[in-house]
């Protein structure tokens, strides 16, 4: 046990950070290059969310898809495409598989396609010359988009509305004072109203011509008669009157036989739709619980039908896991087979939290032992590496690569106090290092950071000083902060908890310092809307169990990230700052964090053997590559060699990432890349998977780190050798 002793017991973990003004050191900007979406009036002046699972309808052209798990919507408001909301789903056989590639012989990539309307709600009243889209209540897991007739009529009462909630079991749409219109590009074969479904309530299965069956209820609203559709053409249905009142849509099978089972299942839940969702959270010792609150909505009884990622049913609780309704199995894109759940609310729980895992490497069984040669060596290359200038080093034009020059920096003063106990090198070691922080405290670095309050966050003002949007890896656009972000505040918790232990009791940096890392942490992952200036949770996204790091860019494949070990490094950071900050719900946050990242990245990022989420001819790739909503890549944004691949959902290599990556997927994936297959790799990347290699061989990796053949060449921006050795001599390979 090498962590400050803190409260485990925290019932609600998302208390707010603050809600006071970023500092004055952060100059403000009123304005983006992106514009933000038309929202109703309740909703302006509030944080925007920027990297959520319905950014496409707010960006460019607004049209580009929005993938709700299992589902796929889209605006459809294109000059040649009938005009409303369409709706798909797609199955594995309509998957797209790149080239065969690498050692085990596995697809490169494999995507599904977009844009096929299998069904789209609309209404004659809409025009693309006089009807809007309006977006509201954007939340984490969910959005209401309304469409509106003719805005500009002040006598046009006309309107339909959406709540998109991830998982949603129904595709619900509300219509005020409209006639309502179903298209399909794939065609209708046969309309068919199932006779006596419910009192005042219609149903009507539709065959396309695709084989696939869907179903369509209807729900009048109190004074509106019932929906009356006609078939004009096999690809236009109408009703034959205006109507108001609920309309669902959902598929019941991709073949016309054998759904009676999942059609009962719909029937019961109809009438009930997902009008938003909330999160809550508590963590006691190392369990944590959290629960998805879903807002059930519609005049029905029935509990709420949402659909399960397979991680989400390895966790539900007795009293959730009951309601799970094995009939209704759909795939996602890219996320294996979700089951649906009639429930109004979820409730899960994660064993097995990293409360024990602080500042060093915690080893299996008896505690890490240093033998005197090991320690004489580690502080031989701590007393070389401390000679570079850290502030020189640090200064660099992104935040990225100076978070990750601190961080180093960081983990050699730790190295030199933790595990050399030399507290005279830790006091040199430390000066330097607040020294080269400093400059990022007081936002003197080359390019600055801003709070920008269109979208509501810090970014980059390297956006407005070179127009450019790629710049500081699209930081400015709100890509990869936690990615950029984690790395300062994990260098701050380490100097304050270096300061406290060794050089100040009174904690006289950390309360200097605590409002600029606060804000960080608060632009990435701000745990409640009572904090008016960040949204909340911007990267980490609750349902899907890991962070997305795209952030204001239209995309056809959705959100995407490609690291999982940067994610997960923000978790970490947050969780020390908020041990050394003595904030416990915060800790809290990063264990319950981490514990579900565990468990969705070894589900759909990490590959071992067996995993049954992506196709079979997919999984030999070992990790994801770039996992997007829609697709999955084995590759990365800066190259395609192995080394880049595999070696960017490793670094950094800290004491979080043996609980996250396995000893079996660890030891699968170097058999298969990397062992006895160095010799052409001899750069940076080098050093992490030979530290990576710690996790299932730390007297390997030690001995290769302590070769008298060391070159520095080994070594990337973001590691040292000392921290290296530490790493790998704290798992049990320097005794």
């Amino acid at each position: 046990m090498n962590f400050l002793d803190a409260r485990q017991n925290v019932a609600n973990i998302f208390t707010p950070i603050s809600t006071s003004p970023p500092p004055n050191v952060f100059p403000v900007r009123d304005t983006h290059p992106v514009s933000t979406p038309p929202l109703a009036a309740a909703d302006n002046g509030k944080p925007i969310q920027t990297n959520k699972f319905y950014a496409n309808m707010m960006l460019g052209g607004q049209n580009y898809p929005v993938f709700t798990f299992p589902y796929e919507v889209w605006w459809s408001n294109q000059p040649d495409a009938p005009w409303g909301l369409g709706i798909d789903h797609r199955e594995p056989e309509q998957r797209v598989f790149g080239p065969v590639e690498g050692p085990a012989g596995a697809n490169q990539w494999y995507s599904n396609p977009i844009w096929i309307r299998s069904l789209q709600l609309g209404a004659t009243e809409f025009s693309g010359n006089t009807s809007s889209m309006e977006m509201s209540n954007l939340n984490g897991g969910s959005a209401d988009i309304t469409f509106y007739a003719n805005p500009a009529d002040p006598q046009s009462t006309g309107r339909m509305a959406f709540s998109l909630c991830q998982g949603m079991g129904f595709v619900s749409a509300t219509y005020t004072d409209l006639t309502p219109v179903l298209d399909s590009a794939i065609l209708v074969r046969n309309s068919t109203e199932v006779a006596g479904f419910r009192p005042g309530a219609r149903k009507y299965r539709i065959l396309l011509e695709n084989n696939a069956v869907w179903v369509l209820y209807s729900f009048p609203a109190s004074g509106s008669l019932s929906l009356d559709l006609n078939v004009v053409n096999n690809g236009h249905l109408e009703a034959t009157r205006q109507f108001s009142g609920l309309i669902q849509i959902a598929k019941i099978s991709k073949a016309s036989t054998g759904y009676a089972a999942v059609e009962a299942v719909l029937d019961a839940a109809a009438g009930s739709w997902c009008g938003g969702v909330s999160v809550a959270a508590s963590v006691s010792g190392s369990t944590g619980r959290y629960q998805f609150n879903f807002n059930r909505r519609g005049s029905s009884s029935s509990e709420l039908l949402m659909f399960a990622l397979p991680h989400h049913v390895q966790s539900f609780e007795t009293t959730t896991a009951v309601k799970i309704r094995n009939a209704v199995k759909f795939y996602s894109p890219t996320k294996g087979l979700m089951t649906a759940v009639a429930a109004n609310q979820w409730r899960l729980v994660e064993t097995g939290l990293p409360t024990n895992i602080g500042w060093l490497p915690v080893k299996s069984g008896a505690a890490a032992t240093f033998s005197s040669a090991s320690l004489n060596r580690i502080s031989a290359a701590a007393k070389f590496e401390m000679q570079q200038d850290f502030s020189a080093l640090s200064n660099q034009d992104t935040m990225y690569f100076s978070g990750k020059a601190l961080a180093k920096f960081a983990y050699i003063c730790l190295s030199t106090s933790d595990i050399l106990k030399d507290i005279p090198l830790t006091r040199t070691c430390q000066i330097k290092l607040k020294t080269a922080f400093s400059r990022f405290a007081n936002n003197a670095q080359q390019n600055g950071l801003v709070y920008e309050n269109s979208w509501s966050g810090i970014i980059s003002d390297a956006l407005y000083k070179t127009g450019d949007p790629n710049v500081d890896f699209g930081s400015g656009y709100y890509n990869d902060h936690h990615f950029h972000y984690g790395h300062f505040i994990q260098a701050a918790a380490i100097i304050a908890y270096l300061e406290r232990k060794h050089f100040s009791t009174t904690g006289s940096w950390l309360t200097a310092n605590r409002d600029w890392v606060n804000t960080l942490v608060r632009d990435v992952a701000n745990p409640s809307p009572v904090d008016p200036y960040f949204p909340v949770f911007r990267s980490f996204d609750w349902y899907h169990g890991h962070s997305w790091a795209k952030g204001l860019w239209e995309s056809w494949d959705g959100k995407d990230e490609e690291s999982s070990s940067e994610d997960y490094n923000f978790a970490y950071a947050m969780k020390l700052w908020g041990n050394v900050n003595r904030d416990a719900a915060m800790e809290a946050r990063g264990n319950l964090m981490l514990g579900i990242m565990k468990r969705s990245m070894n589900n759909y990022m990490l590959l071992s053997t067996g995993n049954t989420n992506h196709p079979s001819n997919f999984v030999g790739n070992k990790v994801s590559g770039i996992l997007f909503e829609n697709k999955v890549d084995h590759t990365t944004y800066f190259g395609s060699l192995p080394q880049y691949i595999h070696g960017v959902h490793m670094l950094p290599l800290t004491p979080i990432s043996p609980y996250i990556r396995s000893t079996t997927f660890v030891k699968e994936e170097w058999n298969l890349y990397f062992n006895r297959q160095m010799g052409p790799i001899d750069d940076g990347w080098k050093g992490i998977l030979y530290a990576n290699y710690g996790i299932i061989d730390p007297r390997g990796a030690f001995n290769f780190f302590n070769s008298t053949s060391w070159q520095n060449k080994w070594l990337d921006g973001g590691a040292s050798r000392t921290w290296y050795m530490s790493f790998a001599g704290g798992l049990g390979g320097a005794s």
